[in-house]
């Protein structure tokens, strides 16, 4: 009876001293069982996602040289359509998909999509696919968990797990041929080469994002699903995605410019430059003009990424649409009536010559980037240094004039006067470079002679 007693006494003396260790003991039980939960939500949706996961592995053409890259792509039809990045298969001369059973197919290319970063291809396979299922991207939260799958450095359905930390990004100063449509989700879930085409999923399963790229530590960004979706069913439709164009260059109207503009606050964009000919011309539109509203939507930019949503209104609206502006132009609101154009090539179609050197359209995009002084004449994108073109000091950057007597105002007359000259040992070229223009001999047969010597 005393030793009951006894240890009845020391139980309540210790309960009474550590009463704080008890109730901290509980609650680490709760936390642990709580991220065991998380820890199996994680687990199943990896398993059941990396099923429409696939390794896709291309052979691209540069110049004379053939390399081979490694990504990812997610299967969103059981037809055997394949989402991936645009990046992947450009210059590609063959693809092939390995699928989770590690049977390979070759893929056909539907379409792709710069300006998205975006592809769609197609694979026949006999086996039934597990496809990815499809969420919705304007309902994702900063602060989400999200888990992205991928090929990274060629290990298989790589799963790497982190959170949404930001929408609507804008990548500044990246180097790309063509512009991209801005509006990533950032992730800290590593997107690591190879990743590259992979989905970005939520803890329901649900792809919100194609992942795109990784930029230094924790910095992942994924293509919105909805956009994805709205790419690929153009590409179905079309093969080719067309976009509206008002010809105007963007800059944020914050509250600097709004208190020189007598604005009574930092509503609108400002319009920094009007094309030559575009629909915005037609329209009225002039540099130093504020957008305040464009058809019934309310427009604010402050900051450059906030641009990005006017940019996207008027990609999305249909060519031929007329939409009503509000603007602000001395210190007077006016309305103006826009009919969207068709958007310009924002990559032209190259040609490769068999004296060792390719050339392009001037377009648009290329004349503003190159900062050249018209738009007539072939852009030489590529000179083989071993090469007639080499040979001859034909240099990147050069633009064709003339060749021959034939004068050269785009790729269409290139080609023309470029078969002309075929089996002649002599061909003179009127190149320009900025204002300086000069005189290029092409010797095709001398070169071909010395190369076989």
């Amino acid at each position: 009876m005393k030793k009951k007693i006894v240890l009845v006494a020391v139980w309540t003396l210790v309960v009474g001293l550590y009463p704080g260790a008890w109730a901290q003991n509980k609650a680490d039980s709760k936390v642990l069982k709580l991220f065991e939960d998380l820890q199996k939500v994680i687990i199943s949706v990896s398993n059941s996602v990396k099923a429409s996961v696939v390794h896709i592995e291309v052979v691209h053409k540069q110049d004379d040289l053939k390399f081979k890259s490694l990504a990812s792509g997610v299967v969103v039809d059981e037809k055997g359509y394949i989402l991936t990045n645009e990046h992947v298969v450009d210059k590609a001369t063959s693809v092939m998909v390995t699928l989770p059973s590690k049977l390979e197919y070759p893929a056909e290319i539907i379409g792709v999509d710069k300006q998205t970063d975006l592809a769609l291809l197609k694979i026949d396979s006999p086996e039934k696919l597990a496809t990815a299922k499809l969420g919705n991207s304007d309902q994702v939260q900063v602060g989400e968990w999200v888990i992205a799958v991928g090929n990274p450095y060629g290990f298989d359905r790589t799963v790497s797990f982190g959170v949404v930390s930001g929408k609507g990004r804008v990548i500044p100063n990246i180097p790309m041929e063509v512009p991209l449509i801005n509006d990533f989700i950032q992730t800290d879930a590593a997107i690591d080469p190879g990743s590259s085409g992979g989905p970005l999923v939520n803890l329901r399963g649900e792809a919100i994002g194609i992942n795109s790229m990784g930029l230094g530590r924790a910095q992942g960004f994924t293509i919105p699903i909805n956009m994805a979706k709205d790419v690929m069913e153009k590409l179905l439709q079309s093969g080719s995605i067309e976009r509206g164009w008002a010809g105007i260059v963007l800059q944020p109207f914050n509250r600097k410019f709004a208190k020189y503009y007598g604005a009574p606050e930092a509503a609108g964009v400002l319009v920094a430059d009007v094309q030559e000919g575009s629909p915005a011309a037609e329209a009225g539109l002039k540099a130093g003009d504020v957008v305040t509203k464009f058809g019934n939507e309310s427009i604010s930019a402050e900051k450059n990424e906030d641009l990005n949503r006017f940019a996207q209104l008027i990609a999305a609206t249909s060519v031929g649409t007329k939409v009503k502006m509000e603007i602000l132009r001395d210190q007077k609101k006016m309305e103006l009536t826009l009919a969207v154009g068709t958007q310009p090539k924002v990559k032209a179609e190259e040609f490769e010559t068999e004296y060792g050197f390719t050339v392009e359209d001037i377009t648009d995009n290329l004349f503003r980037t190159r900062r050249l002084e018209d738009k007539n004449g072939v852009y030489v994108s590529y000179v083989d240094v071993a090469g007639a073109a080499g040979a001859a000091d034909l240099e990147m950057g050069d633009v064709i004039k003339r060749i021959e007597d034939k004068e050269v105002n785009d790729l269409d007359q290139f080609k023309e006067a470029i078969k002309e000259q075929k089996g002649k040992k002599q061909i003179l070229l009127q190149v320009k470079k900025g204002k300086l223009g000069r005189f290029v001999l092409l010797e095709p047969e001398e070169k071909q002679a010395k190369a076989e010597e």
